[in-house]
């Protein structure tokens, strides 16, 4: 079972760059004050990392005023009967999958073709899913982990040395947040 997981990985992975050469683009900078709309992506298997996005949109929302669509990848069939989309925070899960893990679901085509200021992608642990997600969206500037093979992928890209836990990795992006765009 092991061995085929792996077999889809690398065949995701292939399938994922060949689908990322389709998608050529031109970032669109402008600062984060002037920013309206923001699109999240995160691994929402974990409660822990759910609760934190919920907390980063709020942020986001309250303190910005910024417009904020979060979605989150469940790595599972089902979501937990706790966990359900809310205003501004959806989910896909393995069941919205192919066989080389690339997202078919209304909710995922909704997000990619939202035309966002800024994609922010929270995916710390490098869920294949969410690259694709990342890879496809016309967000006009994408922020993510940095990763040799994913150069080309984001318009900036934050590099960790080593684990990094998500709040650790929200604290970076809004460090250079602060920064993007401004002319000084």
């Amino acid at each position: 079972m092991k061995i085929g997981k792996s077999l889809k990985q690398k065949a995701g992975n292939y399938l994922f760059y060949r689908e990322l050469q389709k998608h050529p683009r031109t970032a669109r900078t402008i600062s984060f004050s002037a920013a309206r709309t923001v699109g999240i992506l995160y691994d929402a298997t974990v409660e822990r990392n759910y609760e934190t996005v919920k907390a980063y949109v709020k942020h986001l929302r309250d303190d910005f005023k910024k417009d904020v669509l979060a979605l989150g990848y469940y790595d599972g069939k089902e979501l937990p009967p706790m966990r359900f989309s809310k205003l501004g925070l959806d989910f896909f899960t393995q069941k919205n999958l192919n066989w080389h893990f690339k997202p078919s679901h209304p909710m995922v085509s909704k997000f990619i073709n939202i035309d966002f200021d800024y994609l922010i992608c929270l995916n710390i642990d490098r869920s294949i899913p969410l690259k694709y997600i990342s890879a496809v969206t016309k967000a006009g500037f994408k922020i993510g982990r940095y990763e040799k093979s994913s150069q080309g992928l984001y318009d900036f890209m934050i590099s960790v040395n080593g684990n990094v836990t998500l709040p650790q990795f929200i604290d970076l992006v809004n460090n250079y947040l602060k920064h993007i765009g401004k002319s000084e």
